[in-house]
């Protein structure tokens, strides 16, 4: 029997739809066998392969008439660059466990921030802080100082942060619980943005 013959033969026996279904399912496998074979993945959606990487980090930045303003210490950055022949301000760093201290008018009790890892974009001007991300200061005056959240966006260069999750504020006075808050390092303000709770404990 002709090969002709035998499709005819096929196709009369078979509906149609089905037919088309089985085309379908070769064109979908075949497909899938020539990707596995041959991957092609977007190298910065994935986050791709770093440009460059640094150990046992510590950048510090002074103010003009020379004091110290801020300090990051990291065990490791990892800097990834969407276009490997130039910057660009798609370009970001991963930091690792951050520590972030910042000082004002009392170099002495400086607002630490700490995270389990951090994230900064626009050529440094923000870093974004994830996962149990804790800012304190001790002061002889108040004492501990201490303020959790699970992200926190600051702007080292003014020394702002800002944030829209929960957070929790506790001192020896008590705490207090809010949703969203600012906060200014080089005046030790902090604003609870809605939902504030307060829990006076008195000594």
């Amino acid at each position: 029997m002709r090969l002709v013959d035998r499709i005819q033969q096929i196709h009369q026996q078979v509906p149609v739809p089905w037919i088309v279904a089985m085309a379908m399912l070769v064109f979908f496998f075949a497909f899938s066998l020539r990707h596995k074979d041959d991957p092609r993945p977007d190298p910065y959606a994935s986050g791709g392969f770093p440009q460059y990487y640094m150990t046992s980090v510590e950048t510090r930045e002074y103010g003009t008439s020379g004091n110290l303003r801020y300090r990051l210490t990291t065990p490791q950055i990892t800097h990834f660059q969407k276009d490997t022949e130039s910057p660009s301000e798609h370009d970001y760093t991963m930091i690792e466990s951050p520590t972030m201290e910042f000082f004002d008018e009392d170099p002495t009790a400086p607002w630490i921030v700490n995270a389990r890892e951090g994230k900064s974009q626009m050529n440094g001007e923000l870093i974004q802080l994830l996962n149990d991300v804790e800012i304190q200061q001790q002061t002889s005056s108040n004492g501990l100082v201490r303020i959790s959240t699970s992200k926190l966006d600051l702007l080292p260069k003014t020394q702002f942060a800002r944030t829209d999750k929960a957070v929790k504020m506790r001192s020896a006075k008590g705490q207090m619980t809010a949703e969203g808050m600012e906060a200014d390092f080089t005046n030790s303000q902090f604003q609870l943005k809605s939902q504030v709770k307060a829990v006076y404990e008195p000594r």
